[in-house]
């Protein structure tokens, strides 16, 4: 009788190995977005706002230039974002027609717009008409268009740039 060698062993040690590196990355990650470090949770940022909490969704639509969100709740501060271009500055202007259908005491629904160093804010929490913003004090191109939830719930919008 011969000693037989197993064939499989360097496949068994890449496999080990594959592993470990994995979860050696998704520690990392985890202890990074734990700590912030990286990740733009600046709502005024010309650059994209990520999230670290949740949002619980119903629908969400970009079509025609008109973004649709409907959502039932979300983690305080949440941000939803959507990138519009404005064509005409001077002769354009932001419609957006929001409803909120739970506001608990002291929850808010903030709408802002940026692009480059302009940065404006709106409470839409209890909108009594849609709101109809000029947008002549921005740029032709691309603006963030974020809503920041704090606390609403059962919200349906609708914004776009007319």
């Amino acid at each position: 009788m011969g000693k037989q060698g197993t064939h499989h062993l360097k496949y068994m040690i890449a496999g080990i190995v594959s592993m470990v590196f994995m979860l050696v990355c998704l520690t990392g990650f985890v202890i990074s977005a734990a700590a912030g470090n990286g990740i733009n949770t600046d709502v005024a940022s010309d650059e994209r706002v990520w999230n670290l909490g949740v949002i619980h969704m119903n629908h969400s639509s970009y079509l025609d230039d008109v973004w649709k969100l409907d959502f039932r709740s979300a983690s305080e501060g949440f941000v939803k974002e959507q990138n519009m271009t404005i064509a005409d500055a001077d002769a354009q202007a932001l419609y957006a027609d929001i409803v909120c259908g739970t506001v608990p005491d002291g929850a808010t629904l903030v709408l802002w717009l940026v692009q480059g160093d302009i940065v404006k804010s709106f409470d839409v929490t209890t909108l009594s008409a849609p709101l109809d913003y000029p947008l002549n004090e921005f740029e032709n191109g691309k603006i963030h268009v974020r809503l920041q939830i704090n606390g609403v719930e059962d919200t349906v919008s609708e914004i776009y740039i007319q």
